[in-house]
């Protein structure tokens, strides 16, 4: 509970009237001007008022004007209670140095509505000692509202938390923290922080700390922002380390809450987004603007009778050279918004108002600067015929570069820059409309380079981007101005020819594209020789839009791999009878199903640290009597036909059956995981019911059932997942997270799941003992798990190497071929009968 002081009811204290400044304010801003203009007076014995207040103020916070008073001390009402104190103090400072008065504060308007005001105030001596502001408010809600938003996001995307008293000593320590620096967590309790950070660093802490017991505060805290550091392991390496530090007091001591985290693998992502990050941080700490008066005369001349120094700030021009009339707002502008015609209203009676005006504007300085402003104005008609908009203008660059990032991105692949899927549909779509009114034909080509997953294996993923980009340029370069180049995954691009009409025409140009990338491509100081194979399928012949043409086109991609390295092939219709053959598999499997053909296989979870068997995943196997069918083949086609919640069906009944019979032999059981399709995970109420039809029939507790989502399963819905995965928990049911690090998870969402375990995916694994960014990964990923109290299961282990890297990392528990394959249930049961363990290396 929180509890508040009590203070005295507010009474009224009369207030001087206006002075002749204000007077003058009052006339330059009239009461239609969009932000608030006050006045505040306090007199030589510190009795403040407000001796004018707008009309906006209440409108803005939808409250009659007698409900703005004054408190005892001279304090709004409207003012949030919190704030006051701190609001009072500025303008104590502000009285007693004469320095503008920086406005921010919240008011509580009508129905409890929070207004966030920020401003400033120009204080000036007046008569019989008394101090005088003017100033003006602006409504900045929305801003401070993304500041919050912004402040939660980062304070929750920490991986280790370090707290420290006011002594520099360590009191607290999380297993990442711990994990991280190489100490155990009890060897740096009661120790000096410093003893994580090597020199310069280490005496530029000393000096913090030794400044902080001086005088009490801390720079580090007050500035609230990550830092970047190096951080010190025990082993005497360093690496990069962020670093966000908050006060906190507890039983009247103060502790220093550190959450950090190492951001070796990720320093290439924050250079990529330093720009952005930076132009947030300038737009929260500082928003510039302009306040202006524009008059337009009976006659239609405008001009500007009042501009503030922002325009300096913000266009690089004085005031005076606008108000003069030397130069022109509208010669500043760019050369498309100078053509817009200018504000004006109609002939109307005197005293109109109009709408507010809200403008973006292009402008560009006479020292080449360009610069988006947001001007927000209200037109009224005067007395004598003049029109005067008083409006305040904002710096929205930041935003609008923003903006075009984002619609660049919406249509392009942000790694090599070429149009991606939703651009080529565009393009397809004007083409194809184009091409049957002069009745041409266009061609979809589907490309992949041949051998790039080894590239991306032997070479790592920077020198696979790299060479993507390379190829993505070549192609663009390779087909005509009017072509369109799209990356839609990995190595495969489509590419969209047009006016290339004649078969001959389009065999040159493919020919052409095809031995242009078998030209050496330099990249990160070394020369590919690539080959590529191609699909081509043409319009309106093999189909009629742009889906069916690039099925049809990577149909003819899979024929041309067929073949061999480097191939190319034209759609037939012998290749679309390959789609009825996925059919004939799928009316197989529907039988299958019914006759019950699929079967568990079981492979062995080994525990790391003991070699003990923990647990087993359960894996669905087909053997008919025509030879085995890969899971590889028929589990897409079951996705695709709608079968997979059968066969998650059958391998939970049958899972269930099997450890009943297990446990009736006296066999020492221990937890199956069963897969669970997404189509099944989506629908809880039927997955709900099996469970419980699965437990009620074999009378299993539910602790021998674990249920493993793929990430990207879970991530496709993170709120509702959540919701399911805790009501499976309730049911006593354990989820664990299979395949991770193939999906998008966020920390921030994976921390609310309440799940129990992480599935590394193998392709991670098999790798992690050469490959520096696999082993990265998987390092992050048992940190993040460990942070969570979540037990992390590599998958695909087959090797010694293997066994000893992750082990070295500190992983919990294996699953893989170096134990055992996956084994029918009579040849599981023999293995839980010998109750073999994992030999482990010394």
């Amino acid at each position: 509970m929180v509890k508040k002081r009590g203070r005295a009811a507010a009474k009224p204290v009369p207030a001087p009237a206006a002075d002749s400044s204000l007077l003058a304010i009052s006339q330059l801003f009239a009461a239609e001007f969009p932000g608030v203009v006050f006045q505040r007076r306090r007199d030589a014995q510190g009795a403040i008022t407000y001796p004018y207040l707008s009309p906006s103020l209440p409108r803005l916070l939808g409250v009659a004007a007698p409900a703005l008073s004054v408190n005892r001390e001279g304090e709004l009402d409207v003012i949030h209670w919190a704030d006051r104190q701190g609001h009072a103090a500025a303008v104590q400072r502000s009285a007693e140095t004469l320095e503008p008065c920086f406005e921010s504060f919240r008011a509580i308007g009508a129905e409890g509505k929070v207004v966030w005001l920020e401003g400033t105030s120009i204080p000036r001596p007046a008569e019989a000692g008394a101090v005088v502001w003017d100033g003006i408010l602006i409504d900045v809600s929305e801003r401070v509202h993304a500041e919050q938003r912004l402040e939660t996001i980062l304070a929750n995307a920490a991986d280790c938390l370090i707290a420290i008293d006011d002594e520099g000593r360590i009191e607290m320590v999380n297993d990442a923290a711990a994990a991280l620096f190489g100490y155990p967590a009890q060897d740096m309790l009661g120790r000096n922080i410093s003893m994580l950070m090597p020199e310069p660093h280490r005496s530029a802490h000393d000096g913090y700390l030794r400044r902080f017991q001086a005088r009490g505060t801390s720079d580090i805290v007050a500035n609230r922002r990550p830092r970047e550091l190096v951080g010190l392991r025990k082993d005497g390496s360093t690496f990069p380390f962020e670093l966000a530090v908050n006060e906190v007091k507890i039983e009247g001591r103060r502790f220093f809450i550190g959450s950090g985290r190492d951001i070796t693998a990720r320093k290439e992502t924050e250079a990529a987004l330093r720009d952005s990050e930076e132009r947030l941080r300038g737009i929260t700490d500082n928003i510039p603007g302009i306040v202006f008066r524009r008059v337009q005369d009976p006659s239609g001349d405008s001009r500007y009778s009042y501009v503030s120094d922002g325009l300096r700030d913000l266009l690089n021009v004085e005031p005076e050279a606008i108000l003069s009339g030397r130069t022109h707002f509208r010669d500043l502008l760019s050369p498309e918004q100078r053509r817009m015609p200018p504000l004006a209203l109609p002939p109307e009676t005197a005293g109109a108002v109009g709408q507010t005006v809200d403008q973006e504007l292009h402008f560009r300085t006479p020292d080449g600067l360009e610069r988006w402003l947001q001007t927000i104005s209200r037109p009224r008609r005067l007395e004598g015929g003049e029109v005067v908009w008083d409006g305040v203008a904002l710096d929205i660059t930041a935003r609008k570069e923003a903006e075009r990032r984002l619609s660049y991105l919406a249509y392009h692949d942000p790694l090599t820059g070429a149009a991606n899927r939703a651009l080529f549909l565009d393009r397809f779509q004007a083409a194809s409309r184009l091409a049957q009114d002069l009745g041409e034909t266009l061609n979809v080509l589907s490309l992949g380079i041949d051998g790039f997953a080894f590239i991306n294996t032997t070479l790592g993923h920077r020198v696979g981007d790299q060479l993507l980009k390379a190829i993505a340029r070549r192609m663009q370069n390779l087909v005509g101005r009017a072509d369109t180049v799209a990356r839609v995954g990995g190595d495969r691009f489509l590419v969209l020819l047009t006016g290339v009409t004649g078969e001959r025409q389009v065999s040159e140009m493919v020919e052409r594209l095809w031995r242009g990338l078998r030209e050496p491509l330099p990249v990160e100081g070394q020369e590919f020789e690539l080959a590529c194979s191609i699909g081509v399928a043409v319009f309106p012949r093999d189909g009629a839009d742009a889906e069916t043409l690039i099925k049809n086109a990577d149909s003819a991609l899979g024929a041309a791999k067929e073949e061999g390295s480097g191939g190319i092939h034209v759609f037939t219709a012998e290749l679309g009878q390959r789609g009825s053959r996925k059919l004939t598999l799928q009316n197989r499997l529907r039988r299958a199903i019914d006759a019950h053909e699929l079967v568990a296989h079981y492979q062995p979870q080994l525990d790391l640290a003991t070699g003990q068997m923990v647990g087993l995943e359960a894996l669905v196997r087909w053997t008919p009597a025509e030879g085995p069918v890969s899971p590889v083949e028929f589990i897409p086609v079951a996705e695709e036909f709608g079968l997979i919640d059968a066969i998650s069906d059958v391998m939970l009944f049958a899972v269930a059956r099997q450890l009943r019979a297990w446990r009736g032999q006296g066999l020492p059981v221990v937890p199956v995981a069963v897969n669970i399709s997404g189509r099944q995970f989506h629908n809880p109420r039927r997955l709900i019911q099996t469970l419980e039809q699965v437990l009620g029939e074999s009378g299993l507790p539910s602790s021998l059932i674990e249920l493993e989502l793929t990430e990207s399963s879970a991530m496709r819905d993170p709120k509702q997942a959540s919701a399911v995965i805790a009501q499976l928990a309730e049911m006593g049911l354990k989820c664990a997270i299979d395949d991770f690090g193939t999906g998008y998870s966020s920390l921030a969402v994976l921390k609310r799941f309440p799940i129990r375990k992480l599935k590394v995916d193998r392709s991670f694994v098999i790798d992690i003992d050469h490959d520096a960014n696999d082993a990265a990964i998987v390092q992050a990923v048992i940190a993040m798990a460990h942070a969570l109290n979540l037990v992390v299961v590599a998958e695909g282990v087959e090797t010694e190497s293997h066994l000893r890297f992750l082990r070295g990392l500190g992983c919990d528990q294996m699953q893989g071929y170096l134990f055992s394959k996956p084994l029918p249930a009579d040849e599981m049961a023999k293995l839980l009968i010998e109750g073999r363990r994992l030999s482990l290396p010394e």
